[in-house]
């Protein structure tokens, strides 16, 4: 199989597939022959001042924005400003993506070590340390609600905006959501947590008023999906599925406001 990447409508990130030969089979027995696109999962090396973090399986698009959104969101650095750069490169048998952070601030910073790789399903693999399972941030006050009149009009806009997944069917996809339901930028993986990693590093790139909009995810509600944005200073998260309950718990704790898409109406679990 030959690896093909086609531009992205927008002009920015590949769509990073691979075709693979199959069939259709119907509920008759037909077969005929198709070309499926399949998704990248690359290993990506997250270095920080080139020394080596951690290994995640990920789709090897917008990497830079990945790499600086994984140190927000980990809390290993609390502030963009913190971070001086961001480089990716391709390397033997994957990528790796080195975050330059001031000295100074990487000095301050809880790191959590990782021991092994993180899986694309996952964002704990390799978590050394059971007190860096569950951070719960110090909450704030809630300044985000989104109506349910702007979620579900983002919803319904989200698979039009998603490239990557019109093209392989496959990936997850965060977007950005103005309060009035605007659609501001879509980032996507194969992995849910990789693709709000890079959400939220465009987002820090972008200096985003977190206050003005919320997060978009095809997924379920897990628990590192929770800490991630509480971590960044998103207010609200709102997934296709419901969340688990101890990603209710953190949410609760944090004073995130999480909803969970149910056909035309939307739940509210911790209003």
């Amino acid at each position: 199989m030959d690896k093909i990447s086609i531009a992205a409508e927008t002009g920015a990130a590949p769509l990073c597939s691979v075709p693979a030969k199959g069939v259709s089979v119907d509920g008759s027995g037909q077969e005929t022959p198709i070309i499926w696109q399949l998704p990248e999962e690359a290993a990506v090396a997250v270095q920080i001042n080139t020394e080596p973090y951690t290994v995640m399986m990920a789709t090897p698009s917008d990497l830079t924005d990945f790499g600086r959104g994984f140190v927000l969101a980990e809390g290993i650095v609390p502030n963009r400003s913190d971070i001086l750069g961001v480089i990716a490169m391709p390397v033997e048998n994957g990528w790796a993506v080195d975050v330059a952070i001031e000295e100074e601030a990487l000095a301050e910073a809880r790191m959590p070590r990782r021991s092994i790789e993180g899986r694309s399903g996952c964002g704990l693999c390799g978590v050394e340390n059971i007190a860096d399972v569950v951070r719960v941030q110090n909450p704030g006050a809630r300044t985000v609600r989104p109506s349910a009149e702007a979620i579900l009009k983002a919803a319904r806009e989200l698979p039009k905006r998603q490239v990557m997944n019109r093209f392989n069917r496959t990936v997850h996809g965060a977007a950005w959501v103005s309060l009035d339901g605007e659609i501001l930028y879509v980032r996507e993986d194969v992995g849910r947590h990789n693709a709000l990693d890079k959400l939220i590093g465009v987002l820090a790139d972008e200096g985003v008023d977190l206050d003005t909009g919320f997060a978009l995810m095809t997924s379920r509600c897990s628990f590192e999906l929770v800490q991630k944005s509480a971590t960044f200073g998103i207010g609200a998260l709102v997934t296709v599925s419901a969340p688990t309950a101890l990603a209710l718990d953190i949410a609760r704790k944090a004073r995130l406001f999480v909803a969970s898409l149910a056909g035309d109406s939307v739940v509210i679990l911790n209003s």
